[in-house]
């Protein structure tokens, strides 16, 4: 299936019955929705994979994600984007951590160099403290996630620190 990813178009696989789809980073990325999806249909048909099996396959693997999502459940055994094993976090935990990080990131683009993205960065990273903050106080969570937030929450308020006093 074709996908937006950002501001590009990609391929992804989706396997009915699991979450997903996954971003198949093997294709690359396509200048149109379309062109992905012509590529998608191409491979497809050399699966020997119908249009409506697709959809079908397609429709399952979504509503997977989206139960495990609204639930909060681990995806014991799944795989992320990459293929690499996830650690049993809860889908809205591993978000939180990796806006955190992307957060840190931020801040430390912004303490090192100039940037005509700077407001942005720091409403995003600003955002991702104000989500967490949240998220931690309206979830009852397990110790270590919230050791694990509360460390990458401790690695952005010294991000902070070193960005904001140019501003």
């Amino acid at each position: 299936m074709a996908k937006y990813w950002g501001d590009t178009a990609v391929v992804c696989r989706a396997t009915e019955g699991h979450p997903g789809p996954v971003v198949e980073q093997q294709f690359g990325q396509f200048k149109t929705w379309t062109q992905a999806n012509y590529f998608a249909s191409r491979l497809n048909e050399g699966l020997e994979i119908h249009h409506h099996q697709a959809e079908q396959i397609i429709t399952s693997s979504t509503l997977e994600a989206s139960y495990l999502l609204r639930m909060g459940e681990p995806l014991a055994g799944a795989r992320d984007p990459r293929g690499v094993l996830l650690d049993g976090k809860s889908l809205r935990v591993q978000l939180i951590l990796a806006e955190l990080d992307l957060a840190v990131t931020f801040c430390r683009i912004l303490s090192s160099k100039r940037s005509r993205y700077e407001k942005r960065m720091l409403r995003n990273a600003r955002n991702a403290l104000f989500d967490a903050m949240h998220f931690v106080c309206e979830s009852q969570l397990p110790v270590s996630d919230l050791q694990a937030i509360n460390e990458r929450l401790m690695s952005l308020q010294g991000a902070f620190k070193e960005s904001l006093p140019q501003y």
